[in-house]
């Protein structure tokens, strides 16, 4: 047995590990995709957006930003998806996966081929959804007609950041969770009352889904140089009462790709807040109408096309 094969079988834990690896490895019978929890299309959508939650949360937290949009009828010709992450909601959560950037960046890209999206694309990420989101538009931009990406509350930390606060009150507040949470009897008490009043569920606490996607998402050090190589318009959003992001990280990678990266603040806490949802369906509107120009554009630039070269035919028969 290799060191490889002897390291995945350790993690096959329950039936429900055996079965999903002999599926998705061991037979390659599927592609390893997120689970579509929402999927509004209307009859011919100009555009597709896609949301993606955070870390230890579901869909169901963009559930009200959906229905703010299905309710507000001014994007009525849009396609919106929302999405679980892997490990989360009723998307694979099996031991054996690794969940780091590789995993989600492939499943996404599955989970937009197989919703056969043929529109613009707008994805929408909070929290780890949000560098997530980022990632993947860094490395597979080429593959799908990207249009905007709004982040909202990325927690992006700077790699001496973490070298030199190891134990700063943020990362003890998500990572330690994961260990304390089979010690401590009142950590789960805290977090069903932090569960409460935002998406956080504490039943993922001790996954493992949780405790890798925070080592190897959240806690990534390469996740500020991401931001700076993304080269599709990108809206940051964050509350200035968010404990758990660094202002001015999100502030330098705008400054930092000022071309491409635009940093907006409102009155709000990590959670998606209905200040935060007023800025992304601003933000949707707006890409909306860069859509319905551009397509103007092009109509005018082949009617004209088309004028000029029945004026050239006339010209010809003229001549002769």
């Amino acid at each position: 047995m290799t060191k490889l094969t002897s390291r995945v079988v350790r993690r096959l834990r329950t039936p429900y590990d055996w079965l999903t690896w002999f599926w998705y490895k061991a037979l390659r019978h599927h592609k390893i995709k997120m689970h579509v929890s929402h999927d509004i299309t209307p009859g011919q959508p100009n555009l597709t957006v896609v949301f993606l939650h955070g870390i230890a949360a579901t869909s169901e937290g963009w559930r009200r930003s959906i229905g703010q949009i299905v309710k507000g009828g001014e994007l009525d010709n849009v396609r919106l998806v929302a999405l679980d992450l892997l490990g989360f909601g009723r998307s694979l959560h099996a031991n054996w996966l690794d969940y780091d950037y590789l995993e989600y960046d492939l499943a996404l890209e599955r989970t937009l081929k197989k919703l056969k999206v043929k529109t613009p694309l707008v994805l929408v990420g909070h929290s780890m959804g949000a560098l997530i989101t980022a990632d993947f538009v860094a490395n597979f931009k080429h593959k799908f007609d990207l249009a905007r990406v709004i982040l909202v509350s990325p927690p992006v930390l700077m790699a001496e950041e973490m070298a030199r606060f190891p134990d700063k009150i943020y990362t003890k507040s998500y990572s330690s969770l994961h260990r304390l949470a089979g010690e401590e009897p009142a950590v789960d008490v805290i977090a069903r009352l932090i569960q409460r009043f935002s998406s956080f569920r504490s039943n993922y606490l001790k996954t493992r889904a949780f405790d890798r996607s925070m080592q190897n998402i959240i806690l990534n050090p390469h996740n500020f140089q991401t931001f700076t190589k993304l080269r599709v318009p990108t809206l940051i959003i964050h509350g200035r009462f968010d404990p758990l992001v660094v202002r001015s990280n999100l502030i330098k990678a705008s400054k930092e790709n000022p071309a491409y990266i635009k940093y907006i603040s409102v009155l709000a806490h990590h959670d998606i807040t209905s200040n935060k949802r007023v800025k992304i369906v601003a933000e949707l509107k707006k890409a909306q109408k860069e859509l319905a120009r551009a397509e103007k554009s092009q109509a005018d630039s082949t009617k004209n096309d088309a004028e000029a070269e029945v004026v050239a035919e006339a010209r010809k028969e003229n001549e002769k």
